[in-house]
């Protein structure tokens, strides 16, 4: 089955839609079962940002009540009163009645005003209830907030805000003087509730101590909410958030249904995209067979039956992608009858030429020079000069016969003491062609000797020196090679003269051509030294050519100290 689906295009391609719609049918599942709870959290994340929001506003309602009765409590008129005996109450009762106007006319949700001593005698009132109020059991010690109550059954809901007064000029701290009472409406307390809704039905309630029902949104007649109703159900999620009032709270109930309403239009949108995905992936399946797969199956066909007859050729009448395949295959067709025939001529010659090739290397052959020959050779021509007594024949006959013999035997690796030997026998025949007009002088560390090394590596680099740098000099020249370690594990080869330099054009085109030799260049140059260290080193080789015209030349040669014989 597998090999069969390898070897199938329509099959990949089912394989490859029944895979994408398996992912389709996954992901669908995925998103409708976590599209409900992102929905959700991002409600309840909503939910919370609002009650928040309504938590600051009842801490600044808070603070504004708590600034109105520090200024009122504290005026000199209020602050003294609570110490004055009742004659100077009745003096001062004017003035403070207009301290109570000026308070209420900085809170406008104060309904009345009384002060109480330490013994809970009201020595002071303004507004409703001023001759019987029963809402003061305590004295309080701090700021706080009283529940609803109702006022001679009218049914209007207040509630009282206590503010205890100290004694500022007692070096005792805490001595309290009295306590000043606001009976507060609850009218504007449903402005602090307004925008706390995170759905269009959620019900938010501000509730005192008792559970009663201070201010709402969204409420359905209720009075008061008994503790069942604050904790999440199945019909309704609930969240509960105190605020600064001692005891009240902010209590939200969400309707699950809103939540679910919610995720039911977005599970209808997904759907509808992947209803929609399945049909485009569909129609994909069906374009490709009908463009892709169906032609091609033809193609294939066709060539199935090519082999039989050569000369059949395939007609499809389409001008895009495919129908050029099928120009380019009949071409094709047409260029292999032609190249077959040119094959059979080609072989015929290359068939010619390979037995001409071989008659030539026989004629070589026959031609070569025997190298022992040569060597008998020199050895006779070196004994003779000694018989003769010329000593001048005899050594650089000697000489060349070392170096002939040096060059033309078999090893690709020599020592670095031989590779100097080699060049000491050819610098006796420079001297001796040139008369000592040309010195070679070689300095080598005992450290290198015995260092393996490519044979005739710095011979050519020598010869150059003497034939391009020294020989068209009329006075005397020098060629220094110096050789040494470099580092740990490297060695330096240096190659000077003193001749007449290289021209910068010149030098720029050798230091560029250092990886190709010329067609035709004959003898072993320097890209040719170049090209034989990179073969055996790669590119741990360093080479450098540095010239002056008139002044000399230097060639530079860093190597790795260790080279297996190849």
């Amino acid at each position: 089955m597998r090999k069969r689906l390898k070897d199938s295009l329509w099959l990949q391609l089912i394989a490859f839609t029944a895979l994408i719609m398996f992912f389709l049918l996954a992901a669908y599942a995925v998103t409708d079962s976590y599209s409900g709870k992102i929905l959700r959290d991002r409600t309840i994340d909503l939910n919370d940002k609002i009650l928040l929001q309504v938590e600051g506003k009842m801490e600044d309602f808070h603070d504004t009540l708590n600034h109105v009765a520090t200024s009122m409590a504290y005026a000199p008129t209020t602050y003294d009163y609570f110490t004055m005996d009742p004659v100077a109450r009745v003096m001062v009762s004017e003035d403070l009645s207009e301290i109570f106007s000026n308070t209420v006319l900085l809170e406008s949700d104060i309904a009345g005003i009384y002060l109480y001593d330490t013994s809970l005698n009201q020595i002071a009132a303004m507004g409703k209830a001023a001759d019987n109020p029963d809402f003061v059991q305590s004295l309080k010690k701090q700021m706080e907030f009283g529940d609803i109550f109702y006022l001679n059954q009218a049914g209007v809901p207040f509630y009282t805000v206590y503010f205890p007064v100290y004694d500022l000029n007692n070096r005792q701290y805490g001595i309290q003087t009295g306590m000043c009472v606001m009976m507060m409406r609850t009218d504007n307390l449903s402005g602090l509730l307004e925008d706390s809704q995170a759905t269009e039905n959620t019900q938010v309630f501000l509730l005192d101590g008792n559970n009663q029902i201070i201010a709402s949104r969204g409420n359905n007649g209720l009075e008061e909410l008994d503790r069942s109703m604050m904790r999440s159900t199945d019909e309704f999620y609930v969240k509960v958030r105190s605020v600064r009032m001692d005891g009240w709270k902010v209590v939200s109930r969400i309707p699950e249904s809103e939540m679910n309403s919610s995720m039911d239009d977005g599970k209808k949108f997904v759907t509808i995209a992947y209803v929609l995905a399945f049909a485009l992936l569909i129609l994909l399946v069906w374009f490709c067979y009908k463009r892709f797969v169906g032609p091609l199956h033809q193609v294939d066909l066709f060539i199935q039956k090519i082999v039989d007859r050569p000369e059949e050729r395939m007609e499809i009448g389409r001008e895009d992608e495919i129908g050029t395949v099928v120009q380019s295959l009949n071409h094709m067709l047409d260029a292999r009858q032609k190249m077959n025939q040119e094959i059979q001529e080609s072989q015929r010659r290359m068939y010619e030429a390979e037995i001409a090739k071989k008659q030539l290397q026989v004629l070589a052959y026959r031609n070569q020079i025997n190298p022992h020959f040569l060597y008998n050779t020199f050895e006779c021509i070196c004994s003779m000069a000694l018989y003769y007594e010329v000593d001048d024949i005899a050594e650089i006959t000697m000489a060349l016969s070392k170096v002939f013999r040096f060059a033309v035997k078999g090893e690709n690796i020599v020592s670095v003491e031989e590779e100097v030997s080699y060049i000491r026998e050819y610098a006796k025949i420079i001297d001796y062609r040139f008369m000592g007009k040309i010195d070679v002088d070689i300095e080598m560390e005992d450290a290198v000797k015995e260092k393996r090394v490519i044979k005739l590596m710095l011979q050519p680099l020598v010869e150059n020196a003497v034939f391009h740098g020294l020989e068209q000099k009329l006075e005397d020249g020098e060629v220094n090679v110096s050789i040494h370690m470099h580092g740990e594990d490297h060695i330096m080869f240096v190659v000077e003269d003193n001749g007449c330099g290289i021209e910068p054009a010149r030098l720029v085109w050798m230091r560029d051509n250092l990886d190709s030799r010329p067609t035709g260049q004959k003898g072993i140059g320097v890209a040719n030294i170049y090209q034989r260290l990179k073969l055996f080193y790669g590119d741990d080789v360093v080479f450098q050519i540095e010239s002056r015209l008139g002044e000399g030349t230097r060639i530079t040669i860093i190597i790795p100290d260790e080279l297996e014989p190849v």
